[in-house]
């Protein structure tokens, strides 16, 4: 995948709230209401949205709940975000996500973040209902 300029300056605030998922601590009510103000803000369609954090954020940084054994605990300056995801996007696909159908892997990776996605979701909803 390859992004233009205008892309990857629209997209890095959404990778920056959507790698909060992956810090391993409790997200609290503030972060929650920073993430959705945020992607709300990007101007971009929930379904954009979902798909950024399945395709693009998930598999990039999902390893920091998963198999590090000191993970990252408060997360990722934007430009970190940015170099992270951006390293994972411009790579050649696995084995595993050249066999394995799309929708199986989403489903397979976003199981570790459901209640965190969920949470999400609903504070968008709220954030979008109280300023627009």
């Amino acid at each position: 995948m390859h992004l233009t300029e205008r892309e990857l300056a629209a997209r890095t605030p959404v990778w920056h709230a959507l790698s909060t998922l992956f810090t391993a601590r409790e997200l609290q009510d503030y972060d929650y209401q920073w993430m959705a103000r945020t992607l709300n803000a990007s101007g971009m369609s929930r379904e954009i949205i979902w798909m950024i954090l399945d395709e693009e954020v998930t598999p990039a940084l999902q390893a920091n709940l998963l198999y590090n054994p000191t993970p990252e605990l408060d997360g990722w300056s934007e430009e970190e975000s940015q170099q992270l995801i951006t390293a994972y996007i411009c790579r050649k696909p696995t084995w595993i996500e050249r066999i394995i159908p799309q929708r199986i892997l989403h489903k397979q990776r976003r199981k570790y973040i459901y209640r965190e996605v969920s949470r999400l979701a609903m504070e968008m909803e709220k954030t979008r209902n109280t300023h627009g």
